[in-house]
């Protein structure tokens, strides 16, 4: 997966994509099969970071916690190292060039959606108010003065176009015929979700559209429940977290339950919120979970792929 690293941002470029030859209507050839989950992986973490994103700017416009707009600018730096490799090719990372229309499009599609959420994201708090209105003009701000579900519709349209890029890598996957492909979908989606429940938490502390946000949060906690369940029914699952296979899987194994037990001091947080017992509620405590668990529902999966690089070959 792409280095996350902070770099100085630079104006958009139209993306240049890596002309490759088509065999058969799936991956080419030099193109090996647990690269294209590779990708997948990739572009489910652009889900991710546009959640991501959205809750920083409510912490940030709040004051609700530690959030700088530094942390917003150093998340589109991440989204924008995101697209650009999956754009162009990351050799550094395993990350191959898009090597169908289909995918080149949506790629396309997905900067594009990108383009008025970044500009928000990295203006200037004495710009933040004067930006969107260069794009949308007639957008009626009622009710909305700081913009703030403004900027998370924003951050849920760049969801979708992501989750779209996301499902043609996986129609991709399956096509190779390596099994990592749908433990690689649910684990993705974890990561998002435990993103997803955290942001629609933050909301819920700040009073935004609270019978909303809460009713969100609700779905995302049993989304999280059916991916955690479908990792458990994973014959895949289970032969790459086998201890039997050696240190590596045992490590992985330990992250798993490490990963779980995280979750559930997750979730007793958010039950105190649903509650409605907020002076009992931690919003820090909550942050710092939640930061641990993505890490390392990414470290997990990273050793999933490694495990079927080995396993197929390559």
């Amino acid at each position: 997966m792409a280095a996350s690293g902070p770099q100085s941002l630079r104006p958009r470029a139209v993306l240049t994509v890596a002309a490759l030859v088509l065999v058969a209507g799936s991956a080419p050839a030099q193109i090996l099969p647990w690269e294209v989950t590779v990708a997948e992986i990739e572009a489910g973490r652009l889900r991710n970071f546009a959640q991501r994103l959205s809750k920083q700017n409510v912490l940030y416009q709040l004051h609700l916690g530690q959030v700088r707009k530094a942390d917003l600018v150093a998340t589109s730096v991440q989204i924008d190292r995101v697209i650009e490799s999956l754009g162009e090719g990351n050799s550094s990372y395993s990350i191959p060039a898009p090597w169908s229309p289909e995918i080149r499009e949506q790629i396309v599609r997905v900067d594009a959606t990108w383009a008025p959420l970044r500009r928000i994201a990295i203006a200037s708090p004495y710009e933040y108010f004067r930006v969107p209105r260069e794009f949308t003009p007639q957008a009626d701000r009622g009710g909305d003065p700081l913009l703030l579900r403004y900027f998370d519709d924003l951050s849920l349209d760049l969801v979708a176009e992501s989750e779209k890029l996301v499902s043609l890598y996986h129609e991709e996957c399956v096509k190779t015929g390596v099994e990592v492909c749908q433990t690689a979908m649910t684990s993705g989606l974890a990561a998002m979700l435990i993103e997803r429940a955290t942001k629609e938490a933050v909301f819920l502390v700040a009073g935004i559209e609270p019978v909303k946000n809460r009713s969100r949060l609700e779905r995302s906690i049993e989304a999280y429940h059916a991916q955690r369940r479908a990792n458990n029914e994973s014959p895949f699952f289970a032969a790459a977290l086998d201890p039997a296979r050696g240190p590596s899987a045992k490590a992985a194994s330990e992250l798993l339950v490490s990963l779980r037990a995280d979750w559930d001091a997750m979730q007793a947080e958010f039950a105190i919120l649903a509650a409605g017992d907020e002076r009992n509620f931690d919003l820090r405590q909550l942050l710092a979970i939640q930061a641990r668990l993505v890490q390392k529902v990414e470290r997990l999966t990273g050793a999933l792929v490694r495990y079927a690089s080995v396993t197929y070959g390559g």
